[in-house]
């Protein structure tokens, strides 16, 4: 057998290696691969898709998602796309956040240290690494009673 064809039995094997090591991880893992805490996604994530190349990726929920997390209500769209790299979310689409009356697109989320910058475009939010270290559940993020809620029901919100 020849150098090249060893080497190119090597690299497929490789591949096929991590494609299925990619497939077996969670969405959450992923995050933390990028230094993100898991809880800046809901649970309820069915899937997701991600390029490890550039960077898109994309996030995927059964139906739309919304919670209220001390003055803020969160929205979560079923498909929540975006580029994704160490530290960095860019390009965020299906996050939204309501502040005040006002809903606000969740554009970038930047870790600085222990701190996670927000950005809506026009505004922007800091807050600790340390609240985001579960996911917070739909319907009624981390503040849930016995009452068991389901991802699109965004009634008690």
């Amino acid at each position: 057998m020849s150098s090249i064809r060893i080497l190119s039995i090597f690299l497929s094997l490789s591949l096929t290696y991590a494609l299925s090591q990619q497939e077996t991880l969670s969405a959450y893992e992923i995050l933390e691969q990028y230094g993100f805490p898991p809880g800046i996604l809901p649970k309820g994530i069915t899937g997701y898709t991600l390029n490890r190349e550039t960077g898109q990726f994309a996030a995927y929920l059964e139906g739309t998602c919304s919670f209220a997390i001390k003055s803020y209500t969160l929205k979560y769209k079923s498909t929540i796309t975006g580029v994704i790299s160490n530290g960095k979310l860019s390009k965020l689409k299906g996050v939204s956040v309501k502040v005040v009356l006002l809903w606000l697109n969740v554009v970038e989320v930047v870790l600085d240290g222990d701190v996670l910058e927000f950005s809506m475009g026009i505004a922007s939010a800091n807050l600790g690494v340390h609240n985001f270290r579960e996911s917070p559940q739909c319907g009624c993020g981390f503040y849930c009673s016995d009452k068991l809620f389901q991802i699109g029901d965004v009634s008690s919100v």
